[in-house]
């Protein structure tokens, strides 16, 4: 069985439906916009993520590969039947560095939508973290050393 995300099979993850945040709360979401600020000036430093391996571990997560086309993904489980998969694009000539977050899981209804944003920014500001502890000889993007 496969499942249809923005359009594009996902074949890595065969029984989960991964659902955004505007799917749980509604089109207009208040915290996707809270979450899209949040992260904004930190999904550029997680282009000096070298081993992703190391920051799944770092995270207590695990390395996913979701068919979307990702350069890494990335699931952590936040409670008991709830995981918010971190998808993340390196920056190319046409498109900046793009971080996209999806949730899954048997208990996911049962969470507010406040809850889940600030999981997200919690495990993002955690992986700038393991990118200043991992590049301790780099000029690294000012919003590394904030966190």
């Amino acid at each position: 069985m496969t499942s249809l995300i923005w359009g594009v099979t996902q074949v890595g993850l065969k029984d989960r439906k991964l659902i955004s945040l505007r799917e749980i709360e509604g089109v207009v979401s208040p915290h996707q916009r809270q979450v899209d600020m949040a992260l904004k000036s930190k999904r550029e430093a997680l282009e000096y993520v070298v081993d992703v391996s190391e920051l799944a571990e770092f995270i207590g997560g695990r390395v996913e590969s979701l068919g979307l086309g990702e350069d890494w993904a990335i699931s952590k489980e936040i409670l008991p039947g709830v995981e918010v998969f971190f998808v993340f694009n390196r920056a190319d000539e046409e498109l900046p560095a793009s971080l996209r977050f999806l949730f899954s899981g048997d208990r996911i209804g049962l969470m507010r939508g406040e809850d889940l944003a600030g999981f997200v920014i919690l495990h993002v500001s955690h992986m700038l973290r393991y990118v200043r502890e991992s590049n301790p000889d780099k000029d690294l993007p000012e919003v590394c050393y904030r966190v």
